[in-house]
């Protein structure tokens, strides 16, 4: 198979090791510059890959799958181009910062019967999973209340490069806590469907010196969950990541950092469940790239489509619509 990767920062490295560790060579990185940071310069040293630095051009391969790891704001274009050169593609999340083109997209998608797969990696946490079925068994019970929080110093993401200037940092790209760290509104989406009510505050707590979104808190009305709330930031130090949902039959607690998940049964013992010995972040991007290629071959449905994607992007604009104009949001 033939790849283009589109953008070599961090996700666009992570992707392109993943697909040369899986075997494959035939793989094309696209950049807008010839300037590097250390980690590309040590990426583009190591694998010495083919670079290509139009688009266009490059397409004229006919890759069989493009990988969109570009800033937010460039996903729609990028994956656009690819789906009208006849590759499948892959974004990594969100799938825009905008609702702009999306429909478009997903129409020229399924016209040309490609694949859309959006990167809401942790889907593929096997805690995760079980949670998922649980939820879907009703084991549970009638939910009453679910509390999501994420929080993680931006500063020390990318020790490498001022933050300010980073994609996450910058509205014009598409960055914002609320956008940058959807996988909670995904897992949430996930969980309990496309939410029917938002209301929020969102703000820019000016600790960090940049002018947009770096705090969240946000809380949805569901189906299936009268009450769902997610916490975002951008500042806690030590990072936290984690989630406990009630139900009338009991309830479950997941701590990412703690690789834990306790479930607590109105009746019965309380379980505590880890993931298996060894079990690193990258098994989550190597166990959604092997979907991937699954769906291409196969023809299977993504597990998050296009129309998940937007679903999710639906979900933090309207957050913060909410925010902005002081009043609960229909979705």
């Amino acid at each position: 198979m033939r790849f283009i990767v589109v953008g070599i920062g961090s996700i666009g490295r992570r992707h392109y090791q993943n697909l040369h560790h899986l075997g494959f060579r035939d793989i094309i990185v696209v950049r807008r510059s010839s300037r590097a940071d250390q980690p590309q310069r040590e990426f583009l040293e190591k694998f010495r890959p083919e670079v290509r630095y139009d688009l266009g051009r490059a397409l004229r391969v006919k890759p069989d799958a493009v990988f969109v790891c570009n800033p937010t704001s460039l996903h729609v274009p990028t994956a656009l181009a690819a789906v009208r050169a006849g590759a499948h593609v892959f974004i990594e999340k969100p799938i825009s910062h905008t609702l702009a083109g999306v429909e478009r997209l997903l129409a020229e998608t399924k016209r040309r019967k490609r694949i859309i797969y959006v990167g809401y990696h942790f889907r593929h946490h096997p805690l995760l999973k079980f949670v998922k079925r649980s939820l879907d068994a009703g084991k549970l019970g009638t939910l009453h209340i679910a509390r999501f929080i994420t929080g993680e110093y931006l500063p020390g993401w990318h020790p490498w490069e001022d933050y300010r200037k980073s994609y996450a940092a910058r509205r014009e790209l598409g960055g914002g806590v609320v956008l940058t760290q959807s996988h909670d509104l995904d897992l949430i989406y996930w969980f309990f469907g496309k939410p029917r009510g938002v209301s929020a505050d969102v703000r820019s707590s000016g600790a960090l010196g940049i002018a947009i979104d770096d705090t969240a808190a946000i809380t949805f009305a569901t189906a299936s969950c009268p009450i769902v709330t997610a916490h975002l930031d951008y500042l806690s130090q030590p990072a936290v990541k984690h989630f406990a949902i009630s139900g009338s039959k009991g309830h479950l607690e997941w701590d990412y950092y703690g690789n834990t998940l306790r479930t607590v049964p109105s009746r019965g013992k309380v379980r505590l469940l880890r993931t298996r010995r060894g079990f690193q972040r990258n098994d989550m991007y190597v166990v959604e790239l092997k979907d991937f290629l699954r769906c291409i071959r196969r023809g299977r449905e993504p597990a998050c489509n296009g129309e998940d994607g937007q679903a999710v992007l639906e979900m933090a604009l309207a957050a913060k619509a909410s925010s902005r104009l002081r009043r609960a949001m229909a979705l």
